[in-house]
Order: C-alpha cells, then sequence, then structure tokens
C-alpha cells in the first residue's frame, strides 16, 4: 500500500490488488486527510474481495449440509463420461435410502446417517466414527465404498474453499485380511455335478425339497455354470452370449466376448453391446466339454431362435437404448433376457447346503488358479479379461506364488561342510 498527498491537500492510497482469474490491479482511494483515503482504500479492497469470493466459491460454505454436496457430487458423477449409469446407480444406492418396500429399513445409507453434518461438523473423526461402524458391522466392503464415496463429497468442500485439506484422508486405514481364493477341486467338482444331475431329475437334495409344483427345473442353469467353468467368463457375458459369438467349428472353438448383461435402475435388464472393461472384449477358447453341450444345444430345433431384447448401443459417441432381436444362446424363460438375479436364485436351491460356498466366481477363480499354474497370472488375467494382473493375483488365483529357486545359494552359503 502507498500514499501521497496530492496538489490540492486531499490524500491518494493505493495498492495491488490480484483478482480470482490471477491477474494484478490497481486499486486506489482518496480522502480529506491519510488516514480517511487509507480507509476507503480498505473498503474498495474488502469489497472486492467479497465478490470474487463469492463468484467462485459461494456454492459451498463451512455452514453447508453434507446432503446438498452429496447431491452436487451426484451431479458429476452422471455427467463424468468414465462413469457408466450402472455404477452411477451403485453410488446412488449407497448414498440415498431405498424406497422399495421390501428393503431393509435399517439399511446404512450416507444420506440419513450424515446428511444433516454441516461441513465444518464433518470432521476426521465424525466420518472415521461412521467408516469404522460400518466396518465393526461385518459390512467391510460397504465400508471401502462409502469412504470412496466420502473422498469425493468432501472434496467438492476442498475445491469450492469450505476446507483447506480433505478431512477423509486422516481417517484410519481399512485393514483387511488377505483371503485366499475359494476354488473347486476336482473332487468336489464330480459331486457337485452328481448332485445337479439328482436336482434336474426332481429330486430333493440338502438343503432343496424334490419337484412337485410349477415350471420344472431348468436344465440350461447347469449349461451356463459349464460355459463359466470352461472359460472363466463373468455370469453377465455368459447369459448374454449370442451363437454368433462362437465358432463351434475351429481347432480349438472359440468364444469372442462382445457384450454383458447389465440393470439400469427404472429401466430393466438390457443387453450391453461392449464389455465391462476394455480388456474384457477378447477371444478364448473352450474346452472340448464346453464345445461339446453348446453343440448339443445348436442342434436342438428349440434353441437359435431370436429373442427380443433391449440393447444398450454407442452410436455417434453416445449411449442410445434400442430394441433389437439376438438369437440368444441362454435365454430366459418367453425368450427374453435371462435375469442375472434369478439366476442365481436358482444356481442356490441347484447347489443346495452341501456346496453353498460354489458361485460362479468360485469357477471364475478355479479357471484363473489352474491357468496360473500351468502358465503365469498375466494370462491368466487375460482369459478373465482383466486389465490388471494384480487383481486376478489377489482375488482370484488361488496357489501360493512360487519363489525363484534359490537353493544353490542356500546350500552354498549355509549348507554344512561335507
Amino acid at each position: 500500500m502507498g500514499t501521497k498527498k496530492k496538489p490540492d491537500g486531499t490524500w491518494r492510497a493505493w495498492a495491488t490488488f490480484r483478482g480470482y482469474d490471477g491477474k494484478s490491479r490497481l486499486v486506489d482511494a482518496h480522502g480529506q486527510t491519510e488516514s480517511k483515503a487509507k480507509a476507503e482504500l480498505r473498503k474498495k479492497l474488502t469489497a472486492r474481495q467479497k465478490q470474487y469470493k463469492g463468484r467462485a466459491r459461494s456454492k459451498i460454505t463451512r455452514d453447508t449440509r453434507l446432503s446438498i454436496l452429496m447431491d452436487m457430487w451426484l451431479a458429476e458423477v452422471q455427467q463424468d463420461e468414465g462413469v457408466d449409469q450402472q455404477s452411477y446407480d451403485r453410488y446412488q444406492a449407497e448414498i440415498d435410502a431405498s424406497t422399495d418396500k421390501r428393503a431393509k429399513s435399517d439399511t446404512i445409507k450416507l444420506r440419513p446417517s450424515l446428511g444433516n453434518l454441516r461441513v465444518w461438523e464433518a470432521d476426521a473423526g465424525r466420518l472415521d466414527e461412521h467408516i469404522q461402524a460400518v466396518a465393526a458391522a461385518g459390512l467391510m466392503s460397504k465400508a471401502r465404498r462409502h469412504k470412496a464415496i466420502l473422498t469425493g463429497i468432501m472434496g467438492l468442500a476442498v475445491r469450492y474453499g469450505a476446507l483447506l485439506e480433505n478431512p477423509v484422508r486422516d481417517t484410519a486405514r481399512l485393514r483387511q485380511r488377505k483371503a485366499k481364493p475359494q476354488i473347486i477341486e476336482r473332487e468336489r467338482l464330480v459331486g457337485l455335478r452328481e448332485q445337479l444331475r439328482e436336482w434336474l431329475a426332481g429330486n430333493e437334495i440338502p438343503g432343496t425339497p424334490a419337484y412337485t409344483h410349477g415350471p420344472k427345473r431348468d436344465p440350461l442353469i447347469v449349461d451356463i455354470a459349464d460355459l463359466i467353468l470352461g472359460s472363466g467368463v463373468r455370469p453377465g457375458e455368459a447369459l448374454a452370449a449370442s451363437w454368433d459369438q462362437f465358432d463351434l467349428e475351429s481347432e480349438p472353438p472359440t468364444f469372442t466376448l462382445a457384450a454383458t448383461v447389465v440393470r439400469l435402475k427404472g429401466s430393466g435388464l438390457f443387453r450391453q453391446e461392449w464389455t465391462k472393461t476394455a480388456a474384457g472384449h477378447r477371444s478364448v477358447a473352450l474346452p472340448g466339454f464346453v464345445a461339446d453341450m453348446l453343440k448339443r444345444l445348436r442342434d436342438d430345433p428349440m434353441h437359435g431362435r431370436m429373442c427380443a431384447v433391449k440393447a444398450l448401443r454407442e452410436v455417434g459417441g453416445r449411449v442410445v437404448e434400442v430394441d433389437d432381436k439376438v438369437p440368444l444362446v441362454f435365454p430366459g424363460r418367453g425368450g427374453v433376457l435371462r435375469d442375472p438375479h434369478n439366476f442365481n436364485r436358482t444356481w442356490r436351491d441347484a447347489r443346495g447346503t452341501v456346496y453353498k460356498d460354489v458361485t460362479q466366481y468360485t469357477f471364475r477363480r478355479t479357471v484363473a488358479t489352474l491357468i496360473a499354474e500351468r502358465a503365469d497370472a498375466k494370462t491368466a488375467a487375460k482369459q478373465l479379461g482383466q486389465s490388471r494382473e494384480a487383481v486376478t493375483e489377489r482375488h482370484y488365483i488361488a496357489s501360493a506364488e512360487l519363489a525363484p529357486d534359490s537353493s544353490a545359494v542356500l546350500q552354498e552359503g549355509l549348507g554344512r561342510d561335507s
């Protein structure tokens, strides 16, 4: 700040003000005395500071409630081209309580739990208390999701100047013991197949009573499981499979992954005409037992007919919903897309209680483990359609990593003299 007395006896005070755009501008003021000129200059500087601060950051203050930040964050996520609709629906489902009457009323959601807090109240201690309470309830995956969402929500407060740093950064780490991926051994697989034959025949199995009425048990449930077991594809990729994705006459037969089944909130099931990830678009070789199963279905006159589906398709860089007809390999009743929820429910009946630990992802892990043992983790990741080997190694491969052979070095350095 500078001051100077003018020839007419009044005073001029000036200072340089750096605005929100980063440019510096000269601001001056005048007064009958030096102190009055300075006071007038301070008024002008204060007014400009409020103007710029209000223009840039008035959306969020320290008194803004987290529920408003949640809405703003969801709006940003929805506009993010890198986030698909299913991911957005999952985020929203963790924030807002479900309006479905069948939903559990005591399910922990972010808006009911934290939405009324103001930004200044949502410190690291309060947020950590919520995250740790979710983890203590045995919902570790949910706790991780809540922490990730809160990081984004509180990041808005930092971006708009209401906070200097993100408080979620200082919450405690969510430690989780690495669980060994579970696979199904050959002996158990033989027993499971025997039980599935009993289930298909309508007989009682442990945990599931005998068939007495209603639609007959669907043999395609076993065929879908065989495709997943013999290829390692995701359940949604198997349910979306059409006959034009298979080449059963090549050697070996192949399955080109190009679609998956997704559910959009309020719209139902769609055949999404691209895979879950870029690495998911792949072609996998099929073993003989899977090829035989597919040829049996192909030769069945009841199979191969066109099915009416709703599809998600990329047109001109936009995702559009279209009505389509597709020769589905595993259609649901009535020639429509098979609902993954219904498939999983029927699978639980078919596996009963003896094999209640066996899911379709057990089959994917079994595939990954077998391939990693014979080849390596990179090959297993490509088979499963995963872009990172680390994910495959951590969550899908059950065998222990083999350390390099250092036995000769140890013998030389530590062995007893002969």
